[in-house]
């Protein structure tokens, strides 16, 4: 029978319940298919049809019990598909009044996720179990225990358990030397924290056979103070870039010239031994009164070729990573710290992102442009050295102009106190030191960080308005009040709140619900800063999204590709990166979190 001669037979009570289970052996899709189209229309009037529905809700929970693959998908599909005609055309009082019929709805698909992940936890068991005890290979044993995704951590335990156990037992000395390997890979995986918090009943297991003086060499090794640096990065998967060969261009990627703006005293504002300089500043009085404003960024794509090795690494990096002693760089340090950084005496390629500013320091909001440039950097100025010139009653040239950008960035500032409060709370929860975190007490860090924010708000609105795809940074209003943690938070020294255990909890719960802000192909607001717009479009040569940005400006702005397949590429592209720059840049803060403790602690050994 077809599935609607099934469902019509049902409807007039003309198909015992019993029969229906003799109907799915003989044609599993239709019957299923017409039980489920009759109950859309039984559970309309659930409490007449009570003993109906409750009849084809247990065929269908038998069918569960027998675990046909095939059966349970089709069963799922047709559960949701009852579900979204239930949402479609039933009212509310339907709803409500059919909500228990729906829960064991909703049980019967959990039942059928639980049949499969259960077969699924079993099959990877039986894989991991050959490869480490029958197949012996250390580089495969390796690679599975490292497939976090795909492995439940009971199956990692159960299976750690029994090679300490196998190990405790051993005589031979090629089996010795062989388990020792693989519980070494197993603590060294990225299951390392779940295994810790069991540390106690497997250091048990060891201290059955402690007399035996390779097991005292693993217990010794497993309570050693010191982590390697290399077990660490692995952990985090952190592949750093610093050996990497530097390999120019070869093709040309823009058609166009260079504006020459080699005649400007360009100069950069950042720490006095700071060798990365991404942003140079320019500012002139036009002869009307009004000011143009430059902002010249390293021009990443003029340095490193798009889908070349050092691009691939750089995406793979994520970001530039900043640690209490040390630093691993995004791109090799010859092109951050050397090639593409704005050092002082040096002609350097930059974008350059332009605004005219009204006679009274107003930015004009329509006058936006983006240029490929040439610049002479004349001088790198310091923080300090910046404040004490603005500090000066009598202005030489450079210190009026600085003075002009010090009342710009002033007015910007004033104008969105919103972005404070969330900059200094970033800052404090981070522990990390940047021009943001002196913002409230510097002009200097003041000027840097309005303009850049500025810049990075204009160039995704640009985007957005031609609809044009490009890697937006959104942040999204918090999920719950959390007011009174953040006033907390500002109120107390970064020190203490970092270092005080009694704080871990609202420096999580401010992490996780309010410093939220993610890489989006779709645009959206940033909340904590109070903008409609925003981007990563002012480090290149510290994060990768800043230097994809810029690969899409010189296909799209600067070689005038907008045609449909281009734009499709680049939606395809910011797409993939996005999520992955996300998930990165939480593992490398959980990286940067967990070094800087061990440094602190002297646990940490870098060979």
């Amino acid at each position: 029978m077809s599935n609607k001669e099934i469902e019509q037979r049902i409807l007039n009570y003309d198909l015992e319940i019993g029969d229906l289970e003799d109907y799915k052996k003989e044609d599993f899709v239709s019957t299923v298919t017409g039980m489920i189209n009759a109950l859309y229309v039984l559970m309309k009037h659930a409490d007449k049809n009570v003993e109906l529905i409750d009849g084809i809700l247990e065929v269908l929970e038998n069918t569960v019990e027998e675990k046909e693959e095939e059966n349970l998908k089709i069963i799922i599909e047709l559960i949701d598909r009852l579900n979204n005609r239930i949402d479609a055309t039933y009212n509310k009082k339907n709803k409500n009044n059919i909500a228990p019929l729906r829960i064991r709805l909703i049980r019967i698909i959990k039942e059928i996720e639980n049949t499969k992940r259960d077969e699924v936890k079993s099959d990877i068991l039986k894989i991991i179990r050959k490869v480490v005890y029958d197949d012996k290979n250390i580089t495969n044993v390796e690679a599975i225990i490292n497939n976090r995704k795909n492995i439940d951590f009971k199956i990692i335990d159960e299976i750690f358990s029994s090679v300490l156990e196998d190990y405790v037992s051993s005589f031979k000395e090629n089996d010795i030397k062989y388990f020792y390997k693989v519980i070494i890979i197993f603590v060294k995986s990225c299951f390392y924290k779940d295994l810790e918090k069991n540390s106690e009943r497997y250091m048990t297991i060891l201290n059955n056979g402690a007399k035996k003086e390779h097991v005292k060499l693993l217990i010794d090794r497993l309570n050693n103070k010191y982590i390697l640096l290399d077990d660490l990065k692995k952990k985090y998967d952190i592949s750093t870039n610093n050996n990497l060969i530097y390999i120019k261009p070869s093709i040309k990627i823009c058609n166009y010239e260079r504006h020459d703006f080699r005649y400007q005293k360009v100069f950069t504002i950042d720490e006095e031994d700071n060798k990365c300089n991404d942003d140079g500043l320019y500012i002139e009085k036009n002869k009307n009164g009004t000011y143009t404003l430059y902002i010249h960024i390293s021009d990443a794509p003029s340095l490193i070729e798009k889908d070349s090795y050092l691009d691939f690494m750089a995406y793979k990096m994520g970001e530039t990573i900043y640690l209490k002693d040390d630093e691993f760089t995004a791109y090799p340090e010859v092109v951050s710290n050397n090639l593409g950084s704005l050092l002082q005496g040096n002609m350097r390629n930059v974008i350059t992102y332009k605004f005219l500013v009204t006679p009274d320091f107003h930015i004009d909001p329509d006058s936006f442009v983006i240029e490929r440039g040439l610049i002479n950097v004349n001088r790198c100025l310091s923080y300090n050295w910046v404040d004490k010139k603005l500090q000066k009653d009598e202005l030489d040239d450079i210190g009026s102009r600085l003075r002009a950008l010090d009342i710009i960035t002033t007015l910007l500032k004033n104008n969105n106190l919103h972005k404070d409060i969330y900059r200094t709370t970033e800052n404090k929860t981070t522990g990390i030191i940047t021009n943001s975190s002196l913002a409230g007490k510097s002009k200097s860090a003041k000027i840097v960080q309005e303009l850049m924010i500025l810049t990075n708000s204009y160039v995704d609105k640009y985007f957005v308005e031609r609809n044009f795809p490009y890697i937006h940074r959104v942040h999204n209003a918090p999920s719950n009040d959390i007011d009174k943690d953040i006033m907390l938070i500002l109120g107390i020294d970064s020190y203490t709140l970092l270092n005080n255990p009694k704080c871990v909890k609202i420096v999580n719960a401010v992490k996780e619900k309010y410093l939220n802000a993610e890489y989006s192909g779709i645009s959206g607001s940033h909340y904590g800063l109070g903008l409609d717009y925003y981007s990563h479009s002012t480090s290149p040569l510290r994060r990768y999204a800043d230097a994809l940005g810029q690969y899409i400006i010189y296909d799209t702005v600067f070689n005038n590709n907008v045609d449909d397949k281009t734009i499709y590429k680049w939606e395809s592209i910011v797409k993939e990166v996005c999520p992955y720059l996300n998930e990165r840049i939480k593992n490398n803060a959980l990286f940067a979190s967990e070094y800087n403790y061990l440094v602190s602690k002297r646990k940490i050994r870098k060979k």
